[in-house]
């Protein structure tokens, strides 16, 4: 094989949670959303004419087209938060890391770049490898904390605590960080109209897909034309699977102003909506994630890999004037607790939060301390839509004030249940469907009777479909 004095670049960025999360607003989350679904685009602009970098997903990757081109380099994978690139020698590396730096710092303040890089060797599996251990290298060595970057004389945004860059006076007096103008340029208008009005109770809904860093392993092969084609149709198919095409089903079916895309990318999506359509969001969501598989093709169109689309989602109910980040907070952390069921059986699952009140601890103290005992979350998503539809006639039926007694009852003890029980059955219409007075039964009315208001009654599904 010809030598080569190519070099396989990494490039990434530290604490992207933290540089979106940054913010309370929504509109400056979503714009720093969007600004890192797009920041890779932007490098062949920001590095002109000086180094002369390929980005092109439409057309096929081969290393003989890429040897013969005039092109500097070539941008691989775009993906899972980070950028693969082949540059055709380390001085271009280099050259191009100065100038990008250079930019982020001066339009991007407060984003970290990581860059690394491996040695060409023509052998895309074990490249790949060093690749992404020396990726992990330079994170585990990249500092914890960030370093103060203002001066005594200098004014704080008080959101950020970054030196002030700009005031603006409308829509009312801002004093903004630099960071924080970024977000904003980002931010889509179109989506400012969407839950303009929102008020009452709200919910954050937090989905990520299941084992996706198993499934990005599959994308292996010694030879560089199908590592590359296996990476870009396993990352296309994922934004499609996972993101476009729920987004568009849920839209048809809530319409534009039923809710918010804060995040989407890759194979997360967080969405903000009114609290009673929730649940429909989620199931309707799960409904199209399951029609199509996920699907691994090689450089020839030929599948090498078919798998199914699995996600978990997190759901966190509060009042509109609570502050969004820490919503946001519980709904990630709800999902997190859906995944470690995923774990085990790789299926499905979903968890929800109703915060009644102040949020004064993190999401698993609180579930320790409140639910533990009656709650039966988080749940399989098909085997909740099954017993959920199952149950809500019964509590129907019961009506709302019956329902809430015995979803305090359930809350005391499962003996406290089994008295309200043998009073609610009695309570029901002749030749009804009556509760059983399981420990598995109370675990899930107490859950149902919790969100009774917002997802189950009669007069909820009438108003949504008015509405």
């Amino acid at each position: 094989m010809m030598e080569y004095n190519y070099c396989l670049a990494l490039y990434d960025f530290a604490s992207k949670q933290e540089f979106i999360y940054r913010t309370s607003k929504i509109r400056e989350i979503s714009g720093a959303s969007a600004l890192l679904a797009g920041i890779f685009k932007k490098f062949p602009k920001m590095l002109g004419d000086k180094v002369n970098m390929k980005y092109d997903f439409d057309q096929s990757f081969t290393l003989e087209g890429f040897a013969e081109s005039n092109i500097d380099a070539e941008a691989l994978y775009d993906g899972g938060g980070s950028l693969m690139v082949l540059f055709k020698s380390k001085d271009k590396y280099i050259e191009a890391n100065r100038l990008i730096s250079e930019n982020i710092l001066i339009n991007y303040p407060s984003l970290s770049l990581i860059v690394c890089c491996a040695p060409f060797g023509g052998n895309f599996k074990e490249d790949r490898a060093a690749l992404y251990a020396e990726s992990n290298k330079r994170k585990n060595f990249y500092p914890a904390s960030d370093l103060s970057a203002v001066t005594p004389m200098s004014q704080i945004d008080p959101m950020t605590f970054l030196p002030v860059t700009r005031k603006k006076a409308y829509p009312y007096e801002q004093s903004l960080s630099a960071d924080r103008v970024a977000k904003q340029s980002h931010f889509n208008p179109k989506e400012e109209d969407k839950l303009e009005n929102l008020e009452g109770m709200t919910a954050v809904i937090y989905i990520d897909g299941n084992a996706m860093g198993q499934r990005l392993k599959k994308c292996e092969s010694e030879d560089y034309n199908n590592g590359v084609a296996m990476l870009r149709s396993f990352s296309e198919n994922v934004n499609r699977l996972f993101v476009v095409e729920p987004l568009k089903a849920i839209s048809e079916a809530v319409g534009d102003t039923g809710y918010r895309q804060v995040i989407g990318g890759g194979d997360e999506i967080t969405i903000i909506c009114k609290a009673e359509k929730a649940w429909e969001l989620v199931c309707k969501y799960f409904e199209i994630l399951r029609r199509e598989p996920l699907e691994i093709t090689n450089a020839e169109g030929v599948v090498v890999d078919k798998s199914e689309c699995n996600s978990c989602a997190g759901i966190a109910v509060f009042h509109s004037k609570m502050p969004f980040s820490i919503a946001y907070e519980i709904a990630e952390a709800a999902c997190e607790s859906a995944k470690e069921k995923s774990r085990i059986d790789n299926k499905d699952y979903v968890d929800f939060y109703f915060c009644h009140a102040g949020v004064t601890n993190d999401f698993k103290t609180l579930r320790e301390a409140e639910q533990k005992h009656a709650t039966a979350r988080p749940y399989s998503v098909s085997e909740a839509i099954e017993i959920f539809t199952e149950k809500a006639p019964v509590l129907q039926n019961a009506e709302r004030s019956n329902v809430k007694s015995l979803g305090s009852a359930a809350q005391e003890s499962y003996e406290r249940y089994l008295l309200e029980v043998k009073r609610v059955n009695a309570y029901l219409p002749q030749g009804s469907q009556k509760l059983m007075g399981t420990e598995e039964e109370m675990k899930v009315i107490y859950d149902m009777a919790e969100f009774y208001d917002l997802w189950f009654t009669k007069e909820g599904k009438t108003n949504e479909k008015d509405s």
